[in-house]
């Protein structure tokens, strides 16, 4: 009996602990509005032109943590982050390269870190400025930001503490930056350790036009179950897109759609279903829309294990690209095809013209 009554004092105390934990992480829960003015660093003063030839560059680059020797917890792997800090700043640093590489006029980066446990509380919102100079103002918007996230189930890989997000470059000058809150979210007590998902909106003056270039960065849900997440979040993107038609305005919208690109479906069918990407809808895009993609390299790998193309087990996704409006001509979409060296994603480089 003595015996008996340690359990039921152990297992009681384990429940009032789990109970004031769960308590506390409702109580500072990031519940963020609808809308909310994002700061803009190192604003610029150069304008955007007519029927200059701009370059425009998105990639998710998985917290630095996430390359060719990583697999992931939530993606039928078992890591929750790298093995130490050197090998996240070897990924940084590889990253970072090939930002200062493409040369390019804007960059919607997702998955940055500002102060995480999982990428050794490096600030790469902060890095990655500094990489990249003083020539580019930038914004950062959270997309996560959890005070303790419990997986993996391990004394000593789990997730902890999260603050990551949207960050976005520009060598002109921003009139203005918007995060959106994407409707929907996960049922408590998920919601308390899970996303906030989100898109940042950024309006910038055009010389000699009375209209504006919205460019967008966004990241939208992935693990979401029956897809009513996303359903949302796309209905909430496609009402943005027409009403900014309705103004006239230029349009471009780069990101991780976590979704197949309608044109991509097909093109790398599921070899397994630990995660498999929903089919974006066929119908989906409002008239004066196009995607603008590379289909000729996986923008995106599953993390279930480290990288290894030869291994039949690697699935691939398109995922990563574009939206934009039809008053802007792109004359070139390329993968910048790294191999997954230093995230789990490829970065998608766009040439165009504000016509």
């Amino acid at each position: 009996m003595k015996i008996l009554k340690k359990i039921v004092i152990v297992l009681f105390s384990l429940v009032v602990l789990v109970g004031i934990l769960l308590g506390y992480l409702t109580i500072v829960e990031y519940r963020p509005k609808q809308q909310s003015t994002t700061s803009v660093k190192n604003n610029q003063t150069e304008v955007l032109k007519l029927n200059e030839t701009y370059k425009s560059l998105t990639f998710n680059i998985g917290y630095a943590s996430l390359g060719k020797d990583e697999d992931f917890v939530m993606d039928g792997g078992s890591k929750g982050r790298t093995d130490s800090k050197s090998v996240m700043q070897g990924y940084l640093e590889g990253i970072q390269n090939i930002l200062l590489g493409s040369n390019s006029d804007f960059y919607l980066l997702q998955e940055v870190d500002q102060k995480s446990r999982r990428s050794y509380n490096e600030n790469q919102v902060l890095s990655n400025a500094e990489a990249l100079g003083d020539s580019y103002a930038y914004t950062f918007a959270y997309n996560f930001k959890a005070q303790f996230v419990p997986f993996p189930v391990s004394f000593t890989d789990y997730i902890g503490y999260v603050e990551s997000g949207l960050q976005t470059f520009s060598k002109f000058k921003m009139d203005e930056a918007v995060r959106h809150q994407f409707p929907g979210e996960f049922s408590w007590p998920l919601r308390i350790a899970n996303l906030k998902r989100a898109m940042v909106v950024h309006e910038y003056s055009i010389e000699g036009s009375d209209k504006k270039f919205i460019l967008v960065n966004l990241h939208m849900s992935a693990y979401d179950g029956d897809g009513t997440l996303r359903e949302q979040e796309m209905a909430y993107l496609k009402a943005f897109l027409n009403e900014q038609k309705t103004l006239g305005n230029y349009v471009m919208v780069g990101g991780d759609f976590n979704q197949t690109f309608p044109e991509a479906i097909g093109i790398y069918p599921p070899t397994q279903d630990i995660w498999v990407a929903y089919d974006m809808e066929t119908d989906f895009l409002p008239e004066g829309y196009s995607f603008e993609l590379d289909l000729t390299h996986p923008s995106c790998r599953l993390l279930n294990q480290p990288y290894d193309p030869l291994d039949s087990n690697t699935q691939y996704y398109i995922i990563d690209g574009f939206i934009v409006s039809d008053n802007i001509s792109v004359t070139d979409v390329v993968n910048l095809n790294h191999g997954f060296l230093y995230s789990d994603h490829n970065p998608i480089e766009i040439t165009f013209k504000l016509n």
